[in-house]
């Protein structure tokens, strides 16, 4: 009878949680799209991962416009994420972000159910189990990356979290499928592979697996960062301009990183009582607090995937370790309470839904002309073989093609150490490449304000060899066409 009890109770808790994770993905896949739908959303990075997708599915395996260099190279130029190509078949049924989008939402969400797994093996208790898998899809990090447009590295989440649970269950084919796939989400994957395994090793006492997770790792790592990416960029990884000066930055780095866990943590706390697992992620820590780039450290982005695996399995073992280490019950009810208490405040302070918190993600509808004339551009200029550039937030609308150059810049040019003199002399006029270029008004501001979009968009409007060609004749909020002339 116990054991009947026991299978009712785990065919209960799945369907609570097959529930839970339907309406996650529904209503993340709605939320995004009307992201972008309402023009919240922008080149980096929905507009990048769109073109690199529509051309793979065009025969281009994972070729887009480099606006570096204004010219067309391979995605590996700037990340290794060759897991894009996979999305490629599936624009051969819908061309456009939404696949991206609605695609990320059911990986992320299927990592509730890896949660669950990893709880019903290690607690042998499917209520917690529900209860921590059901928090994963509450997690703020989790919920913020799925409205930060699309990035490969969101899908690692999941993978590295059936990893771990395969590897419990020692069903090695699997975990070295799930390990792979995460590879292939970002080159830095490696590093807490790398980790893994040697927390496979010594703490775990899993030599062979170990040692091929650790080689993986290493060689994944070495051969991404200093030899492929190197290759197509001709360069080094751009992304190495984040680290600069450490030494004098010091003070700052160990304030902003203290600041940055403490709010990863405080809402899975239990992690912290299996810190040997907690270690594994130390790479992708380190990598975002000396970085510096703030917005690796901020809550609204997706650079917090690769924790949020380590920190969950971290999770579930940290709150085994604590009731093993505290027997009385009181005790572990008080601190199961508090954990209660502090995942209910980071979901008001930092989630974007439900509606009764702080931030909730409201996305106003657009002016129906505008809409109109969105459509219109897109059927006028639906052959992928014209250039175009367009502003930030109009670029997932119109990168269905070989060739885009975005207007004006990437904001992240401080953090990257240029100067607005920079950006001037590098992107001033990249629109040139381009057959037409679209202007989104309300992305350039006050005229009388000045400012470099001012700039931008002005010497567009001197430029002799550009004609406008429309306009839908509301002022500041306006869509602009000009055609070049000659």
């Amino acid at each position: 009878m116990k054991n009947k009890n026991q299978i009712l109770s785990l065919k209960v808790s799945k369907i609570i949680l097959g529930f839970f994770i339907i309406g996650f993905i529904i209503i993340f896949s709605f939320l995004s799209i009307r992201r972008n739908d309402t023009l919240n959303s922008y080149y980096y990075d929905l507009g990048i991962m769109n073109q690199v997708v529509y051309n793979t599915s065009e025969g281009r395996i994972l070729e887009m416009t480099n606006q570096t260099y204004k010219k067309n190279m391979s995605r590996f130029a700037i990340h290794f994420d060759p897991i894009l190509a996979f999305f490629g078949p599936f624009y051969k049924i819908h061309q456009g972000p939404e696949v991206l989008l609605i695609g990320q939402a059911i990986i992320l969400g299927l990592g509730a159910l890896a949660v669950f797994l990893l709880g019903t093996h290690i607690l042998k208790n499917n209520l917690m189990s529900l209860f921590f898998a059901i928090s994963y899809l509450f997690y703020f990090p989790v919920e913020r990356a799925l409205l930060f447009d699309f990035h490969a590295v969101v899908l690692s989440t999941t993978f590295l979290l059936f990893a771990f649970y395969f590897d419990l269950v020692k069903k090695y084919w699997f975990y070295f499928i799930f390990i792979i796939l995460s590879l292939l989400t970002k080159e830095h994957i490696g590093l807490v592979v790398l980790m893994f395994g040697l927390y496979q090793v010594f703490v775990k006492n899993k030599k062979k697996v170990g040692l091929m997770t650790i080689f993986l790792g290493f060689i994944f790592f070495v051969l991404t960062v200093y030899l492929i990416i190197p290759y197509f960029r001709g360069d080094t990884h751009f992304a190495s301009n984040y680290f600069y000066n450490i030494k004098e930055r010091l003070p700052t780095i160990i304030k902003n990183g203290f600041s940055y866990s403490k709010t990863l943590i405080l809402p899975v706390f239990y992690s912290i009582f299996s810190p040997l697992t907690f270690l594994v992620a130390l790479p992708e820590w380190a990598i975002n607090i000396v970085s510096t780039n703030n917005n690796m450290r901020s809550i609204f982005f997706h650079y917090n995937s690769v924790i949020v695996a380590v920190l969950y399995y971290s999770l579930i073992l940290g709150f085994k370790n604590f009731n093993h280490i505290f027997k009385n019950r009181l005790i572990r009810a008080l601190v199961l309470l508090i954990f209660l208490v502090l995942l209910i405040r980071s979901i008001y302070l930092y989630n974007p839904v439900p509606q009764l918190v702080r931030h909730p993600a409201v996305y106003k509808e657009i002016s129906k002309e505008k809409k109109e004339a969105l459509i219109k551009w897109q059927k006028i200029l639906k052959d992928d073989q014209i250039k175009v550039s367009t502003t930030p937030k109009l670029a997932p609308f119109f990168t269905n093609r070989q060739y885009y150059y975005n207007f004006l810049y990437d904001s992240a040019f401080k953090e990257m150490g240029e100067t607005e003199e920079d950006v001037l002399k590098n992107d001033l006029y990249k629109y040139t490449n381009a057959d037409f270029v679209i202007i989104n008004r309300s992305e350039i501001g006050d005229l009388l304000k000045g400012g470099l979009r001012v700039i931008f968009y002005q010497t567009l409007r001197d430029d002799k060899r550009y004609e406008m060609i429309y306009s839908n004749d509301r002022d500041e909020d306006s869509i602009e066409v000009y055609r070049k002339v000659f």
